[in-house]
């Protein structure tokens, strides 16, 4: 396999950080009474050279680059409860 192809291919890890930030979610999202407010048929899955989050059923989803992917699921593991918007720069 040529190195553009490698470059261009989605990686391994992208997917297991898509699961990863799944199962993070799933478990906030788990927690407590569904409303307006907290997380309803939150999801995460790859998507191309993306991670596609959505937090809610009837939410459009939202793109995340890896490296803003990784962040919010190192902002998760710290102990904090949100959406990506949620993480402070």
């Amino acid at each position: 396999m040529s190195l553009f192809r490698q470059m261009v291919r989605p990686a391994e890890d992208l997917r297991l950080l898509a699961f990863e930030l799944a199962q993070d979610i799933d478990a906030i999202s788990s927690k407590g009474a569904q409303s307006p407010e907290k997380f309803n048929g939150a999801h995460a899955r790859a998507a191309g050279h993306y991670v596609c989050v959505r937090y809610h059923h009837n939410q459009e989803p939202s793109l995340l680059s890896i490296y803003e992917a990784r962040r919010y699921l190192a902002w998760l593991r710290a102990g904090h409860v949100g959406t990506h918007w949620n993480v402070a720069d």
